[in-house]
């Protein structure tokens, strides 16, 4: 990364306001002092009740070499809700063991982490204000989150300081406790509408959530919003915009949040650096509402609308709408009928290769699956193998594209980053995903964009991803049917059906006049070690016997298990009569190697039979294999203790 410095954050659900706000002051600094941000990044909450697959998204941490990192950000609140947060504590854990790397948390105290809070005192003051000075509002009703909790307390303390400055009184009964949802706002408004408490004219939400709740349910009851009660939220939320009544309400500081995480960070990193603050006007963050009487800007509305809408056919003349694929265009695409109808490995990666587009604007973007992905019986749970392979490459920057099996290229897990994207001129965002499959790790995608206000996930990524994930797990499960169906289980052998299909293969790429190898292999006294010392050191020869025939396979050709404990190996191609006592002896030599090796109470020992025919084309394949059979029988009888051709 030519020495640039590279800044950690870690979160979960980036496609939520809240950390859409947070990255985009994190992206602003990085961007102003040319650092890279790596995003670790959960597409869920972790209260989400699927456990499996929560436990398969925050391994993403695991990945996380804080080595290769010199600056850490958490975003406490979003890394909680797991059960006593293990997921938090494991990082926690973890980044305890990295004493001098300069780390930060956001909005709550992390032990051992320097705590960056949101300051919104002004915004909740004004949120005050807009009611009493701009609405002429008196009797204000505050609805603030839970009772106890420190967020909930510390906007109550400042609603009721403003008010007070104001020369107003607020009642006791207009101090409300709610939970920070709709819940809490909805319950409000019955207790409003049966006159269980004295009917404010306003009403001060410590969240949209219940804002939204609240006005619902007052309209629904012949409350009228804002002539007979006025309400005001704040966060505002897509929701909030997008709401059939819209919600006045205030944007938090998690811009400025996030951009002053950086620059916790740099004092540290970088002590004689220049600082270069965010700054942002608080009216700037008002966004109007039919819930406080102001008039609704129709262009805010209209774009939170058209971002959480599902529009199946847009102006694609429009470079901007053209170049960030939404919701519908993302459903029309059809990508996750593309993804599931690969039917190899190989045709799910070229299929991941094209539906990549949909992840633009981006950089490159990288799918790294643990070498063995497709064995289904090494599930892994917990962090990752030492080293991943790069099966699919994508660039829209001049760098590589790729996919498949041939192209996979290998790297150190601990890098983190593949070794393919040289030192960019301008720095990045790198969003790091986890790739799995009810938690049974896959691997994990990497999405580079440009560092700018585009550069945030959306919806698409997310669904983009579970579709991959679905894609994958239905090819490895094919592949399976297809290996079964093909192959002999216990020895990897291919079986008769197997056979058959290779050999159509190897016909279809054979040349003029090649010839055809066979060889026929049976086991010596199976029954013997079978009725003495058990079947199941029977099927330790028969597996010693095969290993033995594949070690000396040579160019394409195949091993076979016919059955029992006999073996075909068959090849077309340049082959000479010379071969077949030169394989003989090979094979002979790797029997008995294998059999001293293992140790037995009994020898393993094999006889072979091999034949060349000059023209493949001349002779059936059941021929070929019949007379090397009887090759095979004859020295096997003749000679019982030397086995020869």
């Amino acid at each position: 990364m030519g020495g640039r410095k590279r800044i950690g954050l870690f979160t979960a659900y980036p496609e939520t306001t809240h950390v859409r706000r947070i990255l985009e002051g994190v992206m602003g600094q990085c961007e102003k002092y040319d650092y890279d941000l790596f995003v670790f990044a959960s597409s869920v909450h972790f209260s989400f009740p699927h456990t499996n697959y929560v436990r398969g998204e925050a391994n993403i941490f695991e990945l996380a070499n804080f080595e290769k990192l010199d600056g850490v950000i958490l975003d406490s609140v979003s890394l909680m809700g797991d059960q006593d947060n293990r997921i938090l504590q494991r990082l926690l854990s973890r980044l305890s063991r990295c004493g001098q790397l300069p780390k930060c948390a956001l909005e709550l105290p992390l032990e051992g982490m320097r705590l960056i809070r949101s300051n919104d005192e002004e915004t909740h003051r004004e949120q005050c204000r807009h009611v009493i000075e701009g609405h002429g509002r008196k009797r204000i009703c505050i609805l603030t989150g839970n009772r106890g909790n420190e967020i909930a307390e510390a906007r109550l303390a400042l609603y009721l300081d403003e008010i007070r400055k104001h020369g107003l009184d607020v009642l006791p009964e207009h101090i409300v406790y709610g939970d920070f949802y709709y819940f809490s706002g909805d319950a409000l408004a019955k207790r409003i509408a049966a006159n269980e408490i004295p009917r404010p004219d306003a009403v001060v939400c410590a969240s949209d959530c219940m804002a939204i709740g609240l006005v619902d349910r007052l309209i629904k009851l012949g409350i009228r919003v804002p002539e007979d009660v006025l309400v005001i939220g704040f966060d505002a939320s897509d929701e909030s915009a997008t709401n059939p009544t819209t919600i006045a309400s205030y944007e938090p500081a998690a811009m400025e949040m996030g951009a002053n995480a950086v620059d916790d960070l740099r004092r540290v990193m970088e002590p004689e650096a220049e600082l270069i603050p965010f700054r942002r006007d608080v009216s700037t963050r008002f966004h109007a509402g039919a819930s406080c009487g102001c008039q609704t800007d129709p262009v805010y509305a209209i774009k939170r609308f058209r971002d959480s809408l599902y529009i199946s056919s847009y102006n694609r003349a429009d470079e901007e709408l053209n170049e960030r694929v939404g919701l519908g265009a993302f459903m029309e695409s059809y990508a996750m009928e593309g993804f599931t109808a690969s039917k190899t490995s190989e045709e799910c990666f070229r299929n991941i290769c094209a539906y990549a587009d949909l992840l633009k604007p981006y950089r490159n973007f990288f799918l790294c699956l643990k070498e063995n992905w497709l064995d289904m019986d090494d599930e892994m749970y917990e962090g990752y193998p030492e080293n991943m392979r790069v099966y699919v490459a994508s660039s829209r920057a001049g760098g590589a594209v790729f996919y498949g099996k041939e192209s996979a290229v290998s790297f150190r897990t601990e890098d983190m980053l593949p070794k393919l994207a040289e030192a960019d001129e301008k720095p990045s965002v790198w969003y790091f995903s986890p790739v799995h499959f009810d938690g049974a790790l896959l691997g994990f995608v990497i999405l580079q964009r440009e560092l700018c206000g585009d550069s945030a996930v959306n919806v698409v990524y997310r669904n983009w991803l579970r579709y991959l994930n679905n894609a994958l797990e239905m090819t490895r499960s094919k592949e399976r049917l297809q290996t079964l169906s093909v192959r002999d289980p216990m020895t990897g052998a291919y079986n008769r059906r197997g056979m058959y299909g290779m050999y159509r293969h190897m016909v279809s790429e054979a040349r003029e006049g090649d010839a055809l190898f066979v060889g026929v292999v049976d086991m010596d006294g199976l029954k013997y070690v079978n009725d003495t010392f058990g079947h199941g050191e029977g099927d330790f020869g028969i597996r010693t016997v095969c290993a033995a025939l594949m070690s000396v396979m040579k160019n394409k050709e195949i091993c076979v298990r016919s059955g029992g404990d006999e073996f075909f190996l068959i090849g077309i191609g340049s082959y000479e009569n010379e071969d077949v006592a030169e394989r003989a002896k090979a094979f002979s030599q790797a029997v008995e190697t294998a059999s001293r090796r293992a140790a037995k109470p009994y020898t393993i020992s094999a006889s072979i039979g091999c034949a060349v025919f000059s023209d493949y084309s001349q002779i059936s394949l059941d021929s070929a294999l019949s007379e090397a059979d009887e090759r095979m029988y004859r020295y096997k009888v003749k000679n019982r203790r030397h086995r020869s051709v």
